[in-house]
């Protein structure tokens, strides 16, 4: 290979490189400020069971209405201890389907939150997985609600969601 030739190539090399660099940075988008409110809908408590002054729920399944950024139901299946102070910690796995900024498909989070003894809710959603026009969406959300009946809390949410890789 000649000089000029191994020249050429490295610049072409180089201009592809760059070029890729830009796609993939222009691939990614911005986060988007995410907001609205979260009603429980119906929750169902299975595998109850008593503990060291605890209350421990091993299978909670409930349904969740989601309206503002998120648009849509979620289904959510994890386990809930009610602590004999009046505090009580969880941990869920929730699938919702609907929309998000207007983008339809389904989402996969992991939902993590405590009460205190007030009855204030504070969460936390952390996008785990998306299928259909939300594939690689990514994105974290604080709730904060209180629970004013058995079916579970209702508050609202904030955070941020990123469509891209």
């Amino acid at each position: 290979m000649s000089t000029t030739t191994a020249r050429r190539l490295l610049a072409l090399t180089s201009i592809a490189a760059l070029l890729a660099v830009i796609c993939v940075t222009a691939a990614a988008s911005q986060p988007t400020t995410a907001t609205g409110t979260f009603t429980y809908l119906a929750s169902t408590f299975n595998g109850v069971r008593f503990e060291g002054g605890n209350t421990i729920i091993d299978d909670l399944h409930a349904t969740v209405s989601y309206t503002g950024t998120l648009s849509g139901t979620s289904t959510l299946q994890g386990k809930l201890i009610l602590h004999a102070d009046g505090t009580a910690n969880f941990h869920d796995i929730e699938t919702f389907t609907g929309t998000v900024a207007g983008v339809p498909g389904s989402v996969t989070l992991r939902l993590e939150g405590a009460t205190n003894p007030n009855g204030v809710v504070n969460a936390t959603d952390t996008v785990l997985s998306s299928t259909g026009a939300l594939a690689n969406l990514h994105g974290v959300l604080d709730l904060v609600g209180t629970v004013p009946n058995p079916s579970g809390p209702v508050g609202t949410y904030s955070g941020w969601v990123r469509a891209g890789s």
